[in-house]
């Protein structure tokens, strides 16, 4: 009896021991996907590198709209620029293989956060791989990163992520996921309101 209990005490020490350690290389971050937390810069056009296809830049005329979206619109703006986390204005995109959910913006200083998840919709492993996300900005600035790592994505399965983009006052923001063959998935976050 004394034997069984000791080696279930060895036993409970190694499952603490093992969690603290994990713990520790995730730096007290346990569940999230570094390899889909990035930090963006503005990036120009590599030479030879093809154009984008068409584009509509995240910006609206407010007196266009109806009433109540132009009040929606509004609202989003004054959270944003007041620190507050807002809605995107396009939640969820789902493109082929993959959906994407964002869950809040948020302005911190002179950087934007995005947070969401993304899903393989697909019945097949979906690879994310490094640079998959981007952003374009009203005035046409493309954003871009160049990390290291993707992840994996089995049939079924959604990762968090958590992106941060230099995003100029004033301007409008999409975020895209490109997954070739995929056409690119497309969501506006924030518009810029035209005068």
């Amino acid at each position: 009896m004394g034997e069984s209990r000791g080696s279930m005490l060895m036993v409970l020490l190694g499952v603490v021991l093992a969690l603290v350690l994990i713990w520790f290389s995730t730096g007290g971050r346990a569940g999230r996907n570094e390899a889909l937390e990035q930090q963006f810069t503005p990036r120009p056009p590599a030479p030879g590198e093809p154009t984008p296809g068409p584009f509509e830049l995240p910006m609206v005329n407010l007196p266009q709209l109806p009433p109540e979206v132009q009040q929606a619109v509004a609202d989003a703006r004054r959270q944003l620029e007041g620190g507050q986390s807002a809605p995107a204005l396009t939640p969820v995109a789902t493109g082929a293989r993959a959906r994407v959910a964002v869950e809040a913006v948020q302005r911190e200083g002179e950087k934007v956060r995005v947070r969401g998840a993304v899903t393989n919709t697909s019945s097949a492993p979906l690879e994310i791989p490094p640079g998959a996300f981007s952003f374009r900005d009203s005035a046409g600035t493309r954003y871009a990163t160049s990390g290291t790592a993707g992840a994996t994505l089995d049939p079924g399965a959604g990762t968090p992520f958590e992106l941060t983009v230099p995003l100029p006052p004033g301007l409008g923001l999409t975020l895209i996921l490109t997954l070739p063959p995929d056409a690119p998935i497309e969501q506006m976050l924030v518009v810029e309101v035209a005068p």
